[in-house]
């Protein structure tokens, strides 16, 4: 671990190094407090930080493109010295000639801008409507259940448990796969393929060794899921694939590419953010013992502590988007084709905007106001899925659970990348 008292620059977070990635909020109140955006040239993007900014740019599909959401590296050069590396390798040029790895790689939801947006947001809305995540609270319940036990028998055996290996990563890639309808696949398959295929977002310089998996779990995935399209076309079943398969709108389907690119897009968002959203509620009440206690007495304080972490700990820390035309921000003029990194970890912590923003508190009144779904046309589809999955995930926990504090042995590792924000592992013990 890195020492505690050590400063650190918007360079060592987007070099990745850990201790600016376990803590970058210092980094980001140093930027609110200038003059609220910077240019990297690493990064290859102006940074935003302050909340009216970020959310006008989110708001604005006029001047603000959303084509390249995670950056103008992560999709082009960054890749690039791995790629030509790997095509030495007689079998890895196989790969790279797979008609597979083309597939899915198109405009859609995340990265995509109107009048796309739109039309695909239409066809996939029903999927997430409250009704259908309503309906989905009996098997959440279950594989959460499910779960606990396990837990349970980890802390009866040896006295603590990684609450991140046996909980947080299993329930929302089990509640993903179980809406997909592919619950019977191998979990840990798609646990593989969502790591490898996020691995650019956040880490604009990768190794070889992670290009290569990258590329390996692409191809595997798109292989997959284009086998699976074919059959819910042809056999439609009640799930979230047959809804992308056949999805149709005034007689206007999804494309295989499209219908492709939302399924790496749900298989990815639909497992990784829920995780790191449930494990820092988890982080959260483990350490500080009278706010779980307080949460214990009154379960309905657990709605506004989900909001209150999705603010305090944004499981993605910002997007980016590219203007579209010269533009103004801050009182810094921005030409057209620019890319801005929205920060929605710096936003959700602007003392203009959240009163006491380094503190906790499950009744702050604006809390609905963060910018941790987005905001404007670009709000996460799926944000009523992983409020229901936290919900019920930290219900069952303080109901089944012991009061619990952090294990002594703990090492706060968080994933290597500068947007996507989660610890690798977290150890809990009981009190007793």
């Amino acid at each position: 671990m890195s020492n505690e008292s050590e400063t650190f620059v918007i360079d060592d977070l987007i070099h990745r190094r850990q201790g600016a990635i376990a803590c970058p909020y210092p980094i980001f109140a140093g930027l609110r407090e200038t003059d609220g955006l910077v240019f990297n040239a690493d990064l290859g993007a102006w940074i935003i930080t302050r909340y009216d900014d970020v959310r006008s740019i989110l708001r604005d599909t006029e001047r603000f493109s959303s084509l390249n959401p995670t950056g103008p590296q992560a999709a082009g050069e960054a890749l690039m010295k791995g790629i030509m590396e790997l095509m030495q390798d007689p079998e890895m040029a196989a790969v790279l000639d797979s008609s597979a790895m083309s597939r899915g790689r198109v405009a859609v939801l995340l990265n995509a801008d109107p009048p796309d947006h739109r039309r695909q947001r239409k066809l996939v809305n029903p999927a997430f409507r409250p009704d259908r995540i309503r309906a989905m609270e009996p098997a959440i319940t279950e594989v959460a259940t499910r779960l606990l036990i396990d837990v349970q028998a980890d802390l009866a055996k040896t006295g603590q448990v990684n609450i991140v290996e046996r909980f947080t990563v299993g329930l929302p890639m089990t509640i993903i796969a179980l809406a997909l309808g592919v619950v019977g696949e191998d979990l840990a398959t798609f646990k593989r393929w969502s790591n490898d295929i996020v691995m650019p977002v956040g880490n604009h310089s990768p190794s070889t060794e992670q290009v290569k998996g990258f590329l390996l779990s692409t191809k595997q995935f798109a292989e997959y899921f284009l086998a699976q399209i074919a059959q819910r076309q042809a056999v439609p079943t009640n799930d979230l694939l047959s809804d992308i398969a056949n999805a149709d709108i005034d007689g206007e389907k999804l494309t295989d590419d499209e219908q492709l690119g939302m399924l790496q897009q749900f298989l990815v968002a639909g497992n990784e953010t829920t995780t790191n959203l449930i494990t820092n509620m988890i982080r959260c009440l483990a350490q500080d013992s009278e706010l779980q206690e307080r949460v214990r007495r009154e379960p309905a304080l657990i709605d506004g502590l989900i909001e209150e972490m999705l603010r305090f700990e944004a499981p993605v820390g910002g997007l980016f988007r590219q203007t579209k035309v010269d533009v103004e921000i801050a009182g810094t003029s921005i030409p057209a084709g620019d890319h801005l990194w929205l920060v929605f970890a710096s936003a959700n912590r602007d003392g203009c905007k959240f009163a006491d923003p380094d503190q906790v508190d499950p009744e702050r009144l604006n809390v609905k106001e963060h910018l941790a779904f987005g905001n404007g046309e670009h709000f996460c589809p799926g944000a009523g899925l992983a409020r229901s999955e936290a919900r019920i995930a930290i219900q069952l926990i303080l109901e089944t659970l012991e009061p619990f504090s952090l294990a002594a042995d703990n090492d706060f590792h968080y994933g290597d990348s500068f947007v996507l924000r989660g610890l690798t592992g977290l150890n809990i013990s009981t009190w007793g």
